[in-house]
């Protein structure tokens, strides 16, 4: 540890050297170091003296110009909390008691404010988005993901559509799309065929499904119009859930690499409708026969760790779909809703896609509308937006028939080569 001399023993130190005694007997003597006593003997050989004078430059920021700075600075930012460092550097130059003062920057000024946390700018708000209550049965979400432009060694791309149960830790399924040689996004017709096979396979509908933002399945802008996919799954009991973050549908996108590196790795070679067949094998072992690594599974196939999932929650048969579907769950679905849009030039309002095209008077071009849907005709309210209460027109609704929604024509051919599944195998040991 250094010990502090004082004036006192420094000229001690060097009254000793000059009688005889050395460097080491006088530092021994009062416990400092050897270059201690040598510095402060030969300042005094050199007449410098033995005395310490230390300047300590004032710390702080801002700390090297005037005090009557600072105290403007921080007086001006108290009575104007809002204004920004290049106004209050304007008000400093017109201060006559600043006046021939040296000024701070904006950016040593917002160093110098940022040091107090009411000073501080505030972070700007970021919604909060409302995460909607996660399952806790067997087939009440399926989550549904894509993984596009698998490549096949003969140059066919596919596109493989898989669907989980995050409850069950089942696959529900998982089905491929030939592309051709060209990149392509899904479309409704294959997304809708892939959950009637699985609605099919598991002889169940759920009360849920659970996508993310392919615009395929909903529309371009938080304030479109449903979707065709999202009014089929309400015509038959069913929410859309739309995830906000790729997280939401973290279990489906660990499907993808699971069954990707199971079924499809290594049998590139094989044809589309082989390689559909490989992939229905793969999913019936996945569920049925290996041990599955999901928490809720405890090393047990999920259909042996979760029985339930045998069991119909809203049992379902391919022919009863037209049956099941309630075009009046679409119509208090649309009734809950509002839309804005400015007609075009022709006076022309769009809903839901070019077919479903409105003219309403070429006066109210690029006008403001409000629409609403009345479900007691099936109508489309017209009213400007500034006066919802006015109606400008009534119209009959465009593409919002049961057939236009439900899109039969691709069931069941729309899975292309694939065949339809056999009945599930019940293992030993499990229970409908």
């Amino acid at each position: 540890m250094s010990v502090c001399t004082t004036a006192e023993q420094r000229r001690q130190f060097d009254q000793l050297h000059q009688g005889g005694a050395t460097y080491e007997e006088i530092a021994d003597r009062w416990g400092v170091s050897r270059e201690c006593v040598r510095y402060w003997c030969r300042r005094q050989r050199d007449g410098q003296g033995c005395e310490t004078h230390l300047h300590r430059e004032p710390l702080g920021l801002l700390s090297h110009f005037d005090a009557k700075v600072r105290y403007v600075i921080l007086r001006l930012r108290l009575e104007h909390p809002h204004w920004g460092t290049n106004r209050i550097r304007a008000k400093l130059k017109k201060r006559p008691s600043l006046r021939g003062l040296k000024l701070p920057s904006e950016s040593e000024m917002k160093r110098y404010l940022h040091q107090w946390r009411r000073f501080r700018r505030k972070p700007p708000k970021t919604p909060v988005r409302k995460r909607s209550p996660q399952p806790t049965a067997v087939h009440q979400r399926w989550q549904v993901d894509f993984k596009v432009d698998i490549r096949l060694n003969n140059g066919t791309r596919v596109n493989l559509h898989t669907v989980r149960d995050p409850v069950g830790e089942a696959y529900i399924g998982d089905f491929i799309f030939s592309t051709g040689t060209q990149q392509r996004r899904v479309t409704l017709d294959e997304v809708r065929a892939v959950l009637r096979r699985c609605f099919a396979r598991w002889g169940t509908l759920p009360d849920q499904i659970q996508t993310d933002g392919e615009p395929v399945l909903v529309g371009p802008h938080p304030n479109s119009f449903p979707g065709t996919f999202t009014l089929w799954l309400v015509g038959l009991g069913m929410e859309h859930l739309v995830i906000q973050n790729v997280t939401s549908n973290a279990e489906v996108e660990r499907c993808h690499r699971t069954i990707n590196d199971y079924a499809i790795i290594g049998n590139e070679d094989k044809l589309p409708d082989t390689l559909q067949h490989i992939l229905d094998q793969s999913t019936d072992e996945l569920n049925f026969e290996l041990p599955s690594r999901a928490e809720g599974c405890a090393g047990w196939p999920p259909v042996v760790a979760h029985p339930e999932l045998l069991q119909p929650r809203r049992p379902f048969q391919p022919e009863q779909e037209l049956a099941l579907f309630d075009l009046k769950r679409v119509d208090a679905y649309l009734s809950t809703l509002t839309w804005k849009r400015i007609a075009d030039t022709n006076g022309c309002v769009s809903l839901g896609g070019k077919k479903q095209r409105y003219f309403i008077g070429r006066a109210y071009a690029r006008h403001e509308i409000e629409v609403r849907f009345d479900p007691t005709d099936r109508h489309f309210v017209f009213s400007p937006i500034h006066a919802p209460d006015r109606v400008i027109k009534r119209l009959p609704a465009k593409g919002l028939d049961s057939g236009d929604l439900m899109g039969l024509a691709p069931w069941p051919t729309g899975l292309g080569p694939q065949q339809l599944p056999l009945p599930l195998p019940i293992p030993e040991g499990v229970s409908c």
